[in-house]
C-alpha cells in the first residue's frame, strides 16, 4: 500500500469541488445540510488559494485519488510557530479500512514538525475512532484530548517538533 499526497493546484480545483460533493454528502447526516437548488452542496475553495494558512492535497493510491485533506495552519497570520490542524480528510468509501487513511495522516504530520491538532464532531463516532487509534498509533499515546463543549467537539493535540517520524 503506497500513499502519496499532492498539493492540489487552482488548475485542479473543479477535482477538489467534486470530491467536497462526496464529503459534504458523508457530512449531512451530522450536519442536516441539503443540497442547494441545483442538487449539490454548496462548497466555496476559493480561500484555498487565495490564503497561505490553507493547504490542500489529494491522497493518492496508485496514481489514483482517492480522497483529500485539508491543513489549515491555524493562526498563521498572528503567530510564527501556528499550530496545525486536520481541517478536513476524506477517503472514498471503497477505501476505508484498509489503513490508507492511517498512511494519508501520518504521511500529513510528517510533512510538518508542528503542534498538532485534530478535531471530531460529536456525533461523528465513526471519525472519533479513527482519529483516536491514528494519533495514538502516530504518538506512541503521547497526546491529549479535550471535549469541547463550546464547539461540541473532541480534539486531540500533540506535537512532533521532538519525535521520530513514522
Amino acid at each position: 500500500m503506497e500513499i502519496k499526497l499532492m498539493p492540489v493546484e487552482m488548475n485542479h480545483k473543479e477535482i477538489l469541488y467534486n470530491l467536497y460533493q462526496y464529503y459534504q454528502y458523508d457530512f449531512s447526516r451530522f450536519t442536516e445540510e441539503d443540497l442547494g437548488s441545483d442538487g449539490r452542496f454548496e462548497i466555496k475553495l476559493e480561500h484555498f488559494w487565495e490564503d497561505p494558512r490553507w493547504n490542500p492535497f489529494f491522497i493518492c493510491n496508485e496514481e489514483r485519488i482517492i480522497g483529500f485533506l485539508i491543513i489549515l495552519f491555524e493562526n498563521y497570520d498572528t503567530d510564527p510557530d501556528p499550530t496545525h490542524v486536520i481541517y478536513d480528510f476524506l477517503i472514498l468509501s471503497k477505501y476505508r479500512r484498509k489503513g490508507l487513511g492511517k498512511l494519508a495522516a501520518f504521511q500529513a504530520f510528517n510533512l510538518y514538525k508542528a503542534n498538532w491538532k485534530v478535531v471530531q464532531m460529536k456525533a461523528n463516532e465513526p471519525a472519533i475512532h479513527f482519529w483516536r487509534d491514528v494519533v495514538s498509533q502516530y504518538t506512541s499515546g503521547q497526546y491529549t484530548e479535550v471535549f469541547r463543549e463550546d464547539l461540541n467537539k473532541y480534539v486531540q493535540s500533540f506535537t512532533n517538533r521532538t519525535t521520530v517520524a513514522h
